[in-house]
C-alpha cells in the first residue's frame, strides 16, 4: 500500500452520497473535497469527522474523533480503517410529487364529497451530512437523487394531503377556486412538512403545487360545477335566491294548471307579474339618478317615478309632494327635519 494517497469524489453528478471505494487509509494523505461537499468518515458504524471544502492532509489535529478511536500516534505516517463518504450539499432540484390516489374531501363550501388529486415539485438540499447519512445513505456505495425520489415519493404523499386537506378546510376554500391560491396553499403545505424533512437533515425548498383537480366525470364534481355556474348567473342578474325559488315555485304552478286552470292560472299569472314587476324594479333602482318620486299624502309611502297610485293604500298620487323649503328635496309627510340637509319643517 502506497504511504500516500489521494482520496476524492470520483461519482457521476446526480450522486447525492458517494462512498471511495478503498476503506484503509493512511494519515498524511490528502483529502480533496469540492465546492458543495462535505466528506464523512465512518469507523464501526459510528460517524467521527467531518471535513468540508478544500485540500487536507490527514493528520490527529483535523481528525481528532478518529484518532483518538483508533489511537493514533502523532506525527506519524500510520494507516487505519475507515470508510470516506461524500456527500453532496448542492440543491436537488425539480422533484416531482403527486397523490397516489384521490382524496375523498367532503368541500367546505357545498357540503359535497369530491375526491381531488393534486400535483407540484419540490426541491432538496443536505444541510446535516452526518443525519442524512444515518437515516438514509446507510453503508451503501452510492446513493442518488433517483434514490431519493423513491423515497419520498409515499411519505411525501401522505404528509401533503393531510395538510392539504386541513388547509381547504379551515380557510373554507372552495376546491374549484383552489387553483386560484396555489401560492398561499403551497407555503402552508411547505412549512408543515419542514419539521419532517429536518428529520433526515434536508430542507426542503422551492416546494410548489402546480394543480389540484377532480375527474370531470364524477357526478359530484358534476353537481358541484352545475351549482357554482348557477350561482355565478345569478350574481351576474342580480337574482336573489328566494326570486330564483319563487320562479320555480310559479313555474310549477302554472305546469301543474296546465291549459284550463281558469280564474287560478289567472291568479299564478298575476303573481308571476308581481314578482317580475319587483324584480324590475329593484333593477332599474340603481340606475335612477333622481331617486323617489316622492311620498303618498296619505300614509307616507315612497312613490316611484311615474306611479299615480299608492302601491300601499291606492289613493291617488298627488301632483306634488311635499318639498324642503331649504334644499327642495321630496320629504314624508309628518317628518320633522329633512332628510337630506337636516332643516327643521314647520308642520
Amino acid at each position: 500500500m502506497a504511504l500516500f494517497q489521494v482520496i476524492k469524489f470520483d461519482g457521476p453528478a446526480h450522486v447525492l452520497v458517494w462512498k471511495y471505494p478503498k476503506s484503509d487509509v493512511t494519515t498524511g494523505s490528502q483529502l480533496v473535497v469540492g465546492p458543495a461537499q462535505e466528506a464523512v468518515f465512518v469507523r464501526g458504524g459510528a460517524i467521527c469527522d467531518m471535513l468540508g471544502p478544500g485540500t487536507h492532509t490527514l493528520d490527529t489535529d483535523n481528525l481528532p474523533l478518529l484518532a483518538a478511536l483508533v489511537n493514533l500516534p502523532f506525527g506519524r505516517k500510520t494507516p487505519f480503517q475507515a470508510e470516506v463518504f461524500f456527500v453532496n450539499r448542492l440543491d436537488v432540484l425539480n422533484v416531482k410529487w403527486g397523490t397516489a390516489r384521490h382524496i375523498q374531501l367532503q368541500d367546505p363550501v357545498y357540503r359535497i364529497v369530491v375526491p381531488l388529486r393534486a400535483f407540484g415539485q419540490y426541491g432538496v438540499r443536505v444541510v446535516d451530512s452526518a443525519r442524512f447519512l444515518a437515516h438514509l445513505a446507510g453503508s451503501g456505495g452510492a446513493y442518488t437523487t433517483q434514490d431519493l425520489t423513491d423515497y419520498f415519493r409515499g411519505a411525501m404523499g401522505s404528509h401533503v394531503v393531510e395538510e392539504l386537506s386541513r388547509c381547504l378546510l379551515e380557510e373554507g376554500i372552495c376546491f374549484l377556486e383552489a387553483n386560484a391560491h396555489l401560492t398561499e396553499i403551497a407555503g402552508r403545505v411547505s412549512r408543515a412538512l419542514e419539521p419532517f424533512f429536518t428529520e433526515y437533515g434536508i430542507q426542503l425548498v422551492n416546494f410548489s403545487i402546480t394543480s389540484i383537480n377532480a375527474p370531470e366525470d364524477y357526478p359530484s364534481v358534476r353537481k358541484l360545477r352545475e351549482a357554482l355556474d348557477r350561482r355565478q348567473e345569478m350574481d351576474l342578474l342580480q337574482f336573489s335566491y328566494q326570486q330564483d325559488r319563487s320562479f320555480d315555485v310559479l313555474e310549477k304552478a302554472a305546469q301543474d294548471l296546465g291549459p284550463g286552470g281558469d280564474a287560478a292560472g289567472l291568479g299564478v299569472g298575476a303573481a308571476l307579474g308581481s314578482v317580475l314587476s319587483g324584480m324590475v324594479k329593484e333593477a332599474v333602482r340603481p340606475a335612477e339618478q333622481g331617486g323617489s318620486a316622492g311620498f303618498c299624502a296619505a300614509c307616507g309611502a315612497a312613490l316611484s317615478p311615474g306611479d299615480l297610485f299608492c302601491s300601499r293604500c291606492g289613493r291617488r298620487a298627488a301632483a306634488e309632494s311635499p318639498r324642503c323649503p331649504g334644499c327642495g328635496a321630496p320629504v314624508q309627510p309628518g317628518s320633522r327635519f329633512c332628510g337630506k340637509c337636516g332643516q327643521a319643517l314647520n308642520r
